[in-house]
């Protein structure tokens, strides 16, 4: 029988599989059990599985104020990624004289802000670029 330190270490050393494993063969799905897996989910990208096993585990033990904090660190970590976004200075990757926004020259959109605000324009029915 694995302990859920044994796992916690698979886990710091990037043995996502088999951390995984282990994990899924313990029956009892405690709060511990289910920050581990937040822990798996989020060295995996999986944000919103992350949040939502930080949400269940703090729902089993709501006393346990370390996964308040890893919850808590996580929505922050969020918002930094956005601030760092939104909030970063623009700069021009050229000189010219030109009004081209897939070089940002002029504008504040590069090509994929482009690409996804045509992706959702044409959603609704409309077309912001109608040659891609």
């Amino acid at each position: 029988m694995h302990t859920f330190e044994e796992i916690q270490i698979l886990i710091s050393n990037n043995d996502l599989v088999t951390a995984e494993t282990t994990l899924n063969t313990l029956h009892e799905k405690s709060a511990h059990w289910h920050y581990l897996y937040s822990l798996i989910a989020l060295k995996k990208s999986w944000f919103d599985s992350a949040l939502s096993h930080l949400e269940t585990a703090i729902s089993l033990a709501p006393s346990e104020t370390f996964y308040i904090e890893t919850k808590t660190a996580l929505m922050s970590r969020y918002h930094g990624y956005s601030d760092d976004y939104y909030h970063r200075p623009r700069r021009r990757r050229s000189s010219c004289d030109c009004c081209c926004c897939c070089d940002d020259c002029c504008c504040e959109f590069n090509c994929c802000d482009l690409i996804c605000l045509d992706t959702c324009c044409e959603c609704m029915g409309g077309d912001l670029i109608s040659c891609i």
